[in-house]
């Protein structure tokens, strides 16, 4: 007995430690494991606490009264095991006197989250929960269930909120990676195929869950699970079969394939993977669950992990980060709160690499709907068919896009294979286009009569003019050499006769680090006409991200710190849920089109470093003041920042002269 309280207390330890504090960035100080807080649970001490507040040892009413979580550990029991369902009553009775309206009961490696009122579990957005989650997340279950003590489903917007942490995922990936070394891959590329196709067969059951369409007659993943490893390979294999049957699964067969070959081997040859690790590969992927909602890109944290240098930068070309993605998409469709039937649209990414932008348009669509109740079947059809378009001139791009779209709802019937710039869209129009292009040299002119250039993004934005139609609005990024260099003026004042521009964002120098570190801007602007009309008479509102909730570096590691437990010092990006549990906007959305610090002469924050900075970061910038300007820059830094040379006098050049020639004079006697 004595020896497994020491080995759960080690086990609850490393929980602490490696998944709340290291993984969800939960204060350590805010955890208090083990200990009697008798005014309140008597001679029953819980397990873990978590609280807004610190626990000093003296504060006892301040640290009870702001519980986030309460959660009952059992080290070795399984789930609804006789240990797991006296967790429960554990759970029920103190819950009620710690006044929570919900607990969790952990194995320190399957986390369920009840209802302590209804005695159900709780659910985020009709996704089960299976691991600890941010104080986001516990600071909305606690309010939903507050105001509504039998809710069983928490539903939600907040951008920051996903049911598995990318944290949390990449561990898993970790724990793969260490599995992969024993597995003889050809390469790289059949590793990370291997891991999205195995990953993905767990995917198709949740999506089936979620559309209600789940047979108890057939297989599905959850039926695969067994003691014998031998087993697990055969179901595996069974369910495989079933998928490649079925007409909807038929896009996806080769890369199901690839996972059935690898575990079963083909024409009498040998597996590739072991049946052993096939079990264990199993397991730690339905450690997983959920995935449907995750909010990071799974293709991108795959290539991350077993990728190589070279692969990386490859895939960097066509890989746009996932709060980027989704946070310039939401503010492209902000308006498109509700379905009609009658005023359908049309969303185009003309270089959809793996789908990010597309993927992202349609979770907002979603949730647009379902928060005005306009989500009927013709909305459901509406998105599935006719609403979303990707193109990409590679088309293994394109079949990762129909992948990621099929996962996330579905929306992946009008992906296509095709060179954009070169391709004959014939009378085709779009009413949205988001896009993040290649940049550099290229062989295929822009459409302008005013350069004559082959850069790509000079084309690609020439095209995207082309294919709006009137009124249709869109969003590119794009480098910093458009809208400043010299060369292109004339072709910034062709695009403030055809459009409107509506707003320049400045993302930070590594917003796209490692991949690239080229400067780069999200240009939104409404086509107003396909001739040369009178110039652009509204203002264009210029906005600088200084942080995006990642580290200004190479490594791009999340700074994800809290501002006096409210909102984020480091992210301008995310949404987030206050103390109280209210969902909260993002810094960038709720400043869109409208923040102007002109009259404080900029804004204040802290910076990663802990050094207060001021500096102008919005503003209205007349049309007349750009067309004024020489070269017609569309630069935020250039209205908002601008340079200021230092002067020094004579006599200080002559003493930093007489520096320089002493240092000279030093490396010649050396």
């Amino acid at each position: 007995m004595i020896k497994k309280k020491k080995r759960e207390a080690l086990t609850v330890t490393r929980l602490i430690n490696e998944v709340l504090v290291n993984q969800l960035s939960i204060s350590l100080r805010q955890i208090v494991n083990d200990t009697s807080f008798e005014k309140y649970t008597g001679s029953k001490r819980p397990d873990l606490l978590i609280s807004e507040f610190e626990f000093d040892g003296e504060n006892e009413e301040q640290y009870i009264n702001n519980l986030v979580a309460y959660a009952e550990v059992k080290d070795e029991c399984s789930i609804d095991d006789s240990d797991w369902k006296d967790a429960i009553k554990q759970g029920k009775i103190k819950s009620k006197k710690l006044n929570l309206p919900f607990f969790i009961v952990t194995n320190c490696k399957t986390s369920i989250f009840y209802n302590r009122e209804t005695g159900k579990e709780i659910t985020l957005n009709k996704n089960p929960i299976r691991e600890f989650q941010t104080i986001d997340i516990l600071r909305l279950i606690k309010n939903k269930l507050k105001k509504q003590p039998t809710l069983n489903n928490i539903q939600t917007n907040v951008d920051s909120i996903s049911t598995i942490s990318e944290a949390i995922f990449n561990k898993k990936l970790w724990e793969l990676a260490n599995i992969y070394r024993g597995i003889n891959f050809k390469d790289n590329q059949e590793k990370i195929d291997f891991t999205i196709g195995f990953i993905s067969l767990e995917f198709f059951e949740e999506k089936t869950q979620i559309e209600n369409k789940k047979d108890e007659t057939e297989i599905y993943w959850s039926d695969c699970d067994d003691k014998k490893s031998e087993k697990v390979v055969a179901n595996l294999s069974k369910y495989i079969n079933r998928l490649e049957s079925e007409t909807q699964f038929s896009e996806f067969k080769k890369l199901m394939e690839s996972v059935r070959v690898s575990i079963t081997g083909e024409g009498g040859k040998k597996s590739l993977v072991e049946k052993e690790d096939v079990k264990k590969i199993y397991d730690i992927i339905n450690s997983m669950r959920p995935l449907h909602g995750c909010g990071f890109d799974l293709f991108g944290a795959v290539y991350e992990m077993f990728a190589s240098s070279k692969e990386k930068k490859e895939f960097g070309e066509y890989f746009t980060r996932r709060h980027y993605a989704h946070i310039l998409a939401k503010l492209l469709l902000k308006d498109e709160k509700y379905f009609n039937r009658d005023k359908k649209f049309k969303i185009l990414d003309l270089a959809c690499g793996t789908g990010g932008f597309l993927t992202e348009s349609y979770k907002i669509l979603i949730n647009h709907y379902e928060s005005t109740k306009t989500y009927d079947k013709n909305a459901k059809k509406f998105l599935e068919k006719d609403c979303f378009y990707g193109i990409d001139v590679r088309e293994d791009n394109i079949s990762r896009t129909k992948l990621n779209m099929f996962l996330v709802g579905d929306g992946h019937t009008n992906m296509f294979p095709y060179n954009t710039l070169r391709h004959n869209f014939k009378d085709q129009e779009f009413d949205y286009i988001i896009t993040n292009p290649p940049y550099g040299n290229g062989t295929i002119k822009a459409e302008t009569p005013n350069i004559s250039t082959t850069r790509t993004e000079i084309a690609f934005l020439c095209k995207i003019i082309k294919l709006l139609k009137i009124g249709g609005k869109a969003c590119m990024i794009t480098p910093d050499g458009v809208l400043e260099n010299p060369t292109y003026s004339l072709f910034r004042k062709e695009l403030l006769e055809k459009c409107n521009i509506n707003a320049i964002v400045s993302l930070p120098k590594f917003a796209f680090a490692p991949y690239t570190k080229e400067k780069t801007y999200a240009f939104f602007f409404t086509k107003r006409s396909s001739k040369i009309t009178k110039i652009q008479k509204e203002s264009i509102w210029m906005y600088i991200i200084d942080n995006d909730g990642l580290a200004n570096s190479d490594k791009r590691f999340p700074t994800k710190l809290r501002n006096n437990r409210n909102g984020w010092l480091h992210d301008e990006i995310s949404g987030w849920v206050s103390t109280d549990g209210e969902e909260m906007q993002g810094l960038l959305e709720e400043r869109w089109l409208k923040y102007d610090d002109s009259s404080t002469n900029g804004t204040e924050w802290i910076d990663e470093k802990g050094i207060k900075r001021k500096l102008r970061k919005g503003a209205f910038i007349l049309a007349n003041k750009i067309i004024r300007d020489k070269y017609i820059t569309l630069l935020p830094e250039y209205y908002l920042r601008p340079y200021e040379p230092k002067y020094i006098s004579i006599k200080e050049l002559d003493s930093e002269i007489k520096k320089i020639n002493s240092a000279l004079d030093e490396l010649k006697t050396k």
